[in-house]
């Protein structure tokens, strides 16, 4: 089973053993000749049912929006960009609006999954395990957003590293600034693909 399968079956599983007590809480105990009391649930425990379910239905929303931005940007990418443009000058008016689009796609993305990134709400009473697991340190909520916001600062450091080199490989030719959006627009589509294998586990649950 791949990590992305066992991460959603834990999910769900996580989501089924919480919500399977509360659910059989208000039903009534069958006839067994003894009365037994019926099982009613807490105020805190009704408050967590509900907030239980508006998490998996806010994450399930989120999930679709990112699959429209994804879906949208690999089609761009497969249709070909600026395929009418003619000359130099058409070309580096056709880029930069290319890029202005991509580059929202990826901020509406990245803004995808740093909120699918929020904590999962906690049961009554209980507070967050953030206990290290066999292979290594359990991060918090808090901790893996302030990772993602780093590799996304890192990449754009490396994207206008790259591309400023592929600008100066026409040594102040007119096909400069053509080459060097080209090269944004491939970065940022490799970029998407990469950050769907990456948080996969959340893009896809």
């Amino acid at each position: 089973m791949s990590y992305r399968n066992s991460r959603r079956l834990a999910m769900y599983l996580f989501g089924f053993m919480i919500l399977l007590p509360l659910s059989f809480g208000q039903q009534s105990e069958p006839q067994t000749g003894t009365a037994r009391p019926k099982k009613v649930l807490t105020p805190e425990q009704k408050v967590y049912q509900q907030q239980w379910k508006e998490y998996m239905a806010k994450r399930q929303s989120l999930q679709a929006q990112a699959k429209q931005v994804f879906e949208s940007e690999m089609l761009r990418e497969k249709a070909g960009d600026c395929p009418d443009a003619n000359s130099t000058y058409e070309f580096n008016i056709c880029y930069g609006n290319q890029v202005t689009i991509t580059d929202q796609n990826l901020k509406s993305y990245e803004g995808i999954i740093q909120d699918l990134m929020a904590p999962m709400p906690q049961m009554p009473g209980k507070s967050a395990d953030n206990m290290p697991g066999p292979a290594g340190p359990s991060f918090t909520p808090e901790q893996i957003l302030e990772e993602f916001d780093h590799v996304e600062e890192v990449w754009r450091q490396y994207r206008e590293t790259a591309c400023t080199a592929a600008y100066h490989q026409f040594n102040g030719g007119t096909g400069g600034p053509s080459f060097q959006m080209e090269c944004q627009l491939s970065l940022a589509r490799d970029h998407m693909r990469e950050l769907d294998r990456v948080y996969g586990h959340d893009l896809h649950l």
